[in-house]
């Protein structure tokens, strides 16, 4: 019999997606049926590592590699914390394949020979919506953010991408955890700012459910659909609108990745993903069948401690995911793809996004931005 590949899966909580990981492994599984391998050639060993803070990661880490024998680490969790896991899998020729946001900017030579992720790219997307609202509204822009939300790097993207548009007239709002909270929002401050101070545009961060309620008191608000709203692309996903939708919102925003998108083998997973998985193709399910794809070819050469040649070979030819080319690591093949700028609007009975411009963060000089931003959050962005 086969030896199954053993995977570590680091899982912080989120009240956000609470069943991401099933999403995941769904993709996975689909990913590695299509390539002939059943259930059995993988064996998943979940480690819960509560909101995904340095302690939490590293003693799992351990557990999972001197313990359980994982020959992957695999799991949902910030960039910020690469560098602390690279020594031990070097160290023990463990693989590392994780999947994050892209709240954080990664360092232009990447994480080490034996660490890959899979990214939904905020920070690049984030870079082309500060650039496209200063083109198409003006250089008067306020952006606003929870003080979690201001400790990632999608800020710092979007003030980049403004600049790179020509203005250095961005202001911004980060909200005190008096004013932002599970259980409050008080945008009294932030409304009597722009009511002072109209800017061209407001551009806000929120995660989860506290971003539906910024919503929702915009709606209310009389800069409703007088000042244009840009959000970050997570604010603006259909199963975050799906309750707020009868507020008949208006507003713009960035998409890396959608169901709806008709161009490489992304038609394929789709239906393949609903076939398999009987349920719609989403964000979770991309990523964990793009990280099927990955292991699924390296899994012969990993269940026996190659991992070197495992990486060698399949970057020789990378393979093709839903959102393109897929290498293993390798920061020479950092790819800045086409992102959309979508005009949302919503209605009772469904939310609609219209791509209206396209853009890439090809140009964004992120040399610095690593170092320069050491002090940021090691707890993932959807880890609330």
């Amino acid at each position: 019999m086969n030896k199954p590949l053993k995977i570590g899966f680091l899982m912080p909580y989120s009240g956000v997606y609470p069943y991401y990981a099933q999403h995941i492994t769904a993709g996975f599984l689909c990913a590695a049926t299509k390539m002939s391998h059943t259930a059995t050639d993988f064996a998943f060993v979940p480690t819960y590592i509560g909101q995904g803070g340095s302690k939490a990661i590293l003693e799992a880490a351990q557990k999972l590699i001197f313990f359980e024998g994982v020959d992957v680490l695999m799991g949902m969790i910030n960039p910020k914390m690469y560098p602390e896991l690279r020594p031990i899998l070097e160290n023990h020729n463990k693989l590392g394949l994780f999947f994050d946001f892209g709240e954080s900017v990664p360092p232009v030579g990447g994480y080490g020979s034996h660490i890959s992720n899979l990214s939904i790219g905020l920070w690049q997307s984030e870079y082309v919506l500060g650039q496209w609202a200063t083109k198409e509204f003006g250089h008067r822009g306020h952006m606003i953010s929870p003080i979690y939300e201001s400790g990632f790097n999608l800020s710092s993207s979007f003030l980049s991408g403004v600049g790179s548009a020509g203005s250095n007239q961005l202001k911004s709002t980060v909200l005190k955890e008096s004013h932002a909270s599970k259980d409050l929002l008080d945008l009294n401050d932030f409304f009597n700012a722009i009511d002072a101070d109209a800017p061209d545009y407001v551009h806000a961060i929120f995660v989860g459910q506290i971003g539906n309620e910024f919503l929702k008191q915009w709606s209310a608000s009389k800069f409703n659909n007088v000042i244009p709203l840009v959000t970050v692309e997570n604010m603006a996903y259909p199963d975050m609108l799906e309750d707020i939708g009868h507020l008949g919102l208006n507003f713009y925003s960035a998409s890396t990745w959608s169901k709806e998108h008709k161009t490489g083998s992304n038609p394929a997973f789709v239906r393949g993903f609903e076939n398999f998985g009987k349920q719609q193709a989403n964000l979770f399910g991309m990523l964990g069948y793009e990280a099927g794809l990955i292991l699924g070819r390296m899994k012969a050469q990993l269940t026996i401690g190659n991992t070197a040649t495992a990486i060698a070979h399949f970057n020789q030819s990378g393979t093709v995911g839903p959102k393109g080319v897929l290498y293993f690591g390798n920061p020479e093949q950092q790819s800045f793809p086409l992102i959309d700028i979508v005009k949302i609007n919503t209605t009772n009975k469904k939310n609609n996004a219209t791509i209206i411009a396209q853009g890439t963060a090809l140009g964004y000089d992120i040399s610095t931005v690593y170092s320069e931003t050491e002090s940021g959050w090691q707890n993932p962005y959807l880890s609330v």
